[in-house]
């Protein structure tokens, strides 16, 4: 009967070892997941961004010279940032880089025709522009840290809780051993018993 129950608490140990092993592995997998989604493609939509405001920053320099060719440059520059800026948006985003971003979109919406701005106060605002993106682009690092300390916690406690349901798988398989040893010592002494009688 104590066998029984051995063997029937081995299997549910060795099953409940397993759903907490998938269960870790799935976990790490989101977390792998979410930080090449919501992260690392994040972070090369603001190198885009961020690279496209250099040359918005060189267009308005330039535009002096020629004015109407820069205003185009600028144009099709902010349209490229605009279909960057949605595809970024589409990312899971934490507040501080919703209120980040939002304040970004509003200075990008201030390029546009209808405000009419000087150069230099264009040029602010792609100064500007160029902060938020660095200040967003810090952000990815933090939440990519947070995301890999996670994964790295999961790792311990999957292997925590990996040793010691072994620890215990191998305290019952003991505790097996010793009933078949105990059970042959009395089979053995009840037999020497029988032919002495």
């Amino acid at each position: 009967m104590v066998a029984s129950g051995a063997l029937f608490s081995l299997c549910l140990l060795v099953l409940f070892s397993n759903y907490i092993d998938r269960d870790h592995t799935d976990h790490v997998q989101n977390s792998i997941s979410t930080l090449y989604e919501d992260r690392l493609i994040a972070e090369g939509y603001i190198l885009k961004m961020t690279n496209d405001i250099y040359q918005i920053k060189e267009a308005l320099n330039a535009s002096p010279s020629n004015g109407e060719e820069a205003d185009g440059r600028i144009a099709h520059l902010l349209s490229d940032i605009t279909k960057v800026s949605d595809a970024y948006q589409k990312t899971r985003l934490t507040k501080s880089e919703d209120i980040k971003f939002t304040s970004f979109v509003r200075l990008l919406n201030e390029f546009g025709p209808a405000h009419h701005q000087s150069v230099q106060s264009k040029s602010q605002n792609a100064n500007q522009a160029l902060v938020l993106l660095n200040e967003l682009s810090s952000i990815q690092l933090e939440e990519s840290k947070l995301i890999m300390d996670r994964a790295k916690m999961l790792y311990i406690s999957g292997k925590i809780s990996l040793q010691f349901a072994s620890a215990i798988i191998l305290i019952i398989l003991v505790v097996l051993q010793a009933l078949v040893f105990t059970s042959k010592t009395i089979r053995t002494s009840q037999t020497s018993a029988s032919y002495l009688n």
